[in-house]
């Protein structure tokens, strides 16, 4: 017979397994036990009070009392604290007596009195007491200021001013309680204190938080007056936000993030607009900020999880990488704004504009104070492209950014990269750039280059060791063999060490041909292009550490530029000129190259240079009368060089006194050299050949030699004292000593020195002009001249005889001579 099953519901069968007991342990066993035990002990050492309340509350008449208490909205908890009380009471009394049983009673009435609801009067005096204390307590802290310090200011004397501002007094607890649940059943929870930061309020905005917006009717001067609050306001906020990131930015980092708020158009945390002058600022405190604490050094990627750091170290590794991730979201704020100006189809109103200036700016100054830090590249990338931008603001001031590192890099790494920035800039544009993207290779201190060193270098090793192996088979006496192995092992390695050094060098002969391969790639492609100037410019001050190789095409590609090209200009052919007489100066002596044909065309365009706009230009022709005069004076002829400085000399007249003392200078120098221009002091015009034509624009056959420096009178009675000097000095034949002899400190300087020394553009005038004498001028009395002197004697009887008739006017004496004459 087979068994029927039966179907049980869910509750029943939970039921069934609840019933059912699982057999026990030995050790819960002994836990049951003891427990039993605790019981019974209890329950033998006999009732107490709490026993008695516990049944009390299990009565059935005491269960209905509750309820009808808890109906009425009382607590019955109470009531039974009560009752039971004066049951104690009452159970205690019974066993006291005598004084003891007074003060029982005297405590049980004071406790009913209390009850019905009467009061002691002590007791509710010193409660009012605390009352009116607390309540002016509260008054007293409405009213309370506390004074806060600002920020310094500098005068314009130099003086350190301390300023401090009057706030309401906020009371806030300075402690925070923070409970952490522990996951330990027979542990207690403990309560970790955390204080909190002064300045999260400021921080957060907390003011501008609880402000709610009042609409009405505003006139434009509350608009006005609201906006310039709401500037002051936010001055306050970022200068108080600055003094904390600067004073501890290890535990304020997270600062960072209410100043990259008041960076951007809306603020996030507000949902209103920010001020443009608000944002300017908080770009420019965040820039000071990093400027004062990043780190001189590139801060490496360092991994806290799989290394085991010290706790210093990892401290230092945490700062540096949140340090970094607050620069690097910092560059691309500026990146973000500076878009919208670069890029096609952004917003180019005059406020991104002028905030994108601001940008810009900041970058550069980072650029400059840390040219070494993590993702300075990217910065120096974003600058070469604003190098082209259409707006001159920035243009320049990325122009003298890169000027500023070209100048105090000294690894030279930052300007190779920034020169192949700006190569490919240039090539990409197909030479369509701006002109300061060929200026700010100006700055490049390139000196002593020579880019044939390493083949000299290649030589001179080959032979120290072809001399070393020599000396090792020589079959000599030890001593001397190794005395002369050592001294060659020396070179040896003195010749490695100028290889450790060749390094910078090597990075720097780069730079330069990445400088000429710019410069070449215009002239040979576009010699019309607008950087034309810019890049003649850079030739003439480059050319000096030009491979020899380029020098016979150079000289032919920049005399097609003078020949062909009507419309260049006189400081385009200034340049020209430079740069060849600096390549034939030069290396560029081993050429068969006939320079007539620029000495006219610098003799044509001397006389362009004059007192007004174009005066800086006349260090272009100081220059480059350096190397035709003063260099070159052996290979010139005596008719062109009489030319040249009679020629000069004219057009000192044309220039201000430090051009002028410039040009005297440079003659001075050519007269001390050479013994030839003694002739142009002689006044006697019958020693040259023919007539001087100073028309003439070929310095060989203007006939120089018939003239003379009459330019040297007229300049002997110039404005200026020391150019009164220097013209006689010159006049009279520039002697070392005695008459006509300069003061040392004037005589040592050179044409290039004296024309930046005596420089007036700053208002200054060397030297100093003396002040006038005190005192009143002496009046003289004056006399009479007559060319005739039968007119001087026929006046003077005129005069003694007194019968001149005199003018009808009496205010004004007039003698009639005419009438009297006749």
């Amino acid at each position: 017979m087979g068994t029927k099953k039966v179907k049980i519901s869910s509750v029943k069968r939970a039921a069934h397994l609840k019933s059912k007991k699982t057999p026990l342990s030995k050790q819960q066993q002994q836990k049951q036990k003891q427990k039993r035990d605790q019981l019974k002990s209890k329950r033998e050492q006999g009732q107490n009070i709490f026993s008695q309340k516990a049944r009390k509350r299990d009565n059935l008449a005491q269960r209905k009392k509750h309820n009808k208490l808890a109906s009425l909205g009382l607590d019955p908890l109470e009531e039974d604290d009560e009752d039971g009380d004066d049951e104690m009471l009452d159970n205690v009394a019974d066993m006291l007596d005598g004084d003891d049983l007074a003060l029982l009673q005297a405590n049980k009435r004071k406790r009913k009195a209390k009850a019905t609801g009467e009061e002691d009067p002590d007791q509710g005096q010193s409660i009012g007491l605390e009352k009116a204390y607390a309540s002016d307590t509260k008054k007293e802290q409405d009213v309370q200021k506390i004074k806060l310090d600002l920020l310094p200011i500098k005068s314009r004397d130099g003086q350190i001013i301390t300023r401090t501002t009057e706030v309401d007094y906020v009371p806030k607890s300075k402690l925070k309680k923070k409970n952490e649940e522990t996951q330990d059943d027979d542990s207690e929870e403990d309560a970790d204190t955390e204080y909190e930061d002064s300045d999260d309020d400021v921080v957060n905005d907390v003011e501008a938080a609880s402000a709610a917006p009042v609409q009405k009717l505003i006139s434009t001067t509350d608009l006005l007056i609201a906006r310039q609050q709401e500037i002051e306001r936010q001055k306050y906020r970022i200068g108080i936000i600055c003094s904390g990131l600067l004073e501890k930015p290890e535990d304020k980092m997270r600062n960072f993030h209410a100043l990259y708020e008041l960076m951007d158009e809306i603020n996030p945390a507000s949902r209103q607009a920010n001020l443009m002058a608000v944002r300017k600022l908080a770009i420019i405190s965040v820039t000071e900020i990093f400027k004062d604490i990043l780190p001189e050094y590139r801060v490496g990627q360092v991994d806290t999880k799989m290394q085991t750091l010290r706790k210093a170290t990892l401290d230092r590794v945490t700062f540096e990488n949140a340090l970094l991730q607050q620069f690097k979201k910092f560059l691309q704020k500026l990146e973000q704004i500076t878009a919208q100006v670069n890029r096609r189809g952004g917003l180019r109103t005059p406020q991104t504009v002028k905030l994108a200036t601001v940008a810009v700016q900041c970058m550069c100054d980072l650029l400059v104070a840390h040219p070494y830090f993590n993702y300075v590249q990217n910065i120096a990338q974003l600058l070469v492209y604003m190098l082209n931008c259409n707006y001159p603001e920035m243009r320049t001031a990325v122009n003298q950014c890169f000027r500023t590192v070209f100048s105090n890099d000294k690894r030279l790494e930052m300007t190779l990269f920034i020169v192949r920035r700006i190569n490919h800039l240039i090539k990409t544009k197909q030479n369509n750039v701006h002109v300061e993207c060929i200026t700010c290779l100006m700055g490049l201190k390139i000196k002593n280059v020579n880019l044939d060193a390493e083949k000299e270098n290649e030589l001179k090793q080959k032979k120290l060791e072809s001399h070393r192996q020599r000396l090792l088979s020589l079959s000599k006496k030890e001593r001397k063999r190794r005395k002369k192995l050592t001294e060659v092992n020396r070179e040896l390695e003195e010749t490695r060490a100028e290889e450790n050094k060749q390094a910078k060098h090597q990075k720097l002969t780069e730079i330069i041909k990445m400088v000429f391969t710019i410069y070449f790639r215009v002239l040979k492609n576009d010699p019309t292009s607008r950087v034309l100037s810019a890049i003649l410019e850079g030739l003439a001050e480059f050319a000096h550490v030009i491979n020899l190789d380029f020098f016979s095409d150079l000289i032919d590609v920049l005399n097609r530029i003078l020949e062909d090209q009507d419309e260049l200009g006189y400081r385009e052919r200034l340049h020209c000129v430079q740069t060849i007489f600096v390549i034939l100066s030069g290396q560029g002596e081993v050429l068969n190259i006939d320079p007539i044909r620029f000495y006219q065309h610098f003799y044509r365009n001397m006389l362009a240079v004059q007192a007004g706009k174009n005066h800086d230009d006349f260090t272009i022709i100081l220059r480059t009368l350096d190397e035709v005069l003063v260099k070159r004076r052996r290979n010139m002829s005596q008719q062109r060089l009489m030319a040249f400085m009679k020629r000069l000399l004219t057009g000192s007249l044309h220039l201000l006194h430090n051009g002028t003392l410039a040009t005297l200078g440079t003659i001075k120098q050519t007269f001390q050299l050479t013994s030839v221009l003694d002739n142009l002091l002689d006044t006697d015009t019958t020693i040259g050949s023919g007539r001087y034509d100073p028309e003439l624009d070929d310095p060989e056959y203007c006939n120089a030699a018939s003239t003379a420096l009459y330019e040297l009178a007229l300049l002997a009675r110039h404005y200026h004292p020391t150019v009164r000097r220097m013209a006689v000095h010159i006049a009279h034949g520039v002697p070392a000593s005695g008459e006509g002899a300069l003061p040392t400190e004037i005589g040592k300087l050179t044409s290039h020195e004296l024309f930046t020394q005596f420089d007036s553009t700053q208002m200054a005038f060397n030297p100093t002009i003396p002040l006038p004498k005190a005192g009143q001028p002496k009046l003289k009395r004056g006399k009479h001249l007559y060319i005739r002197s039968d007119f001087k004697q026929l006046c003077g009887k005129l005069l003694q005889k007194g019968n001149v008739p005199q003018a009808k006017d009496k205010q004004t004496l007039e003698i009639d001579f005419f009438s009297a004459f006749q």
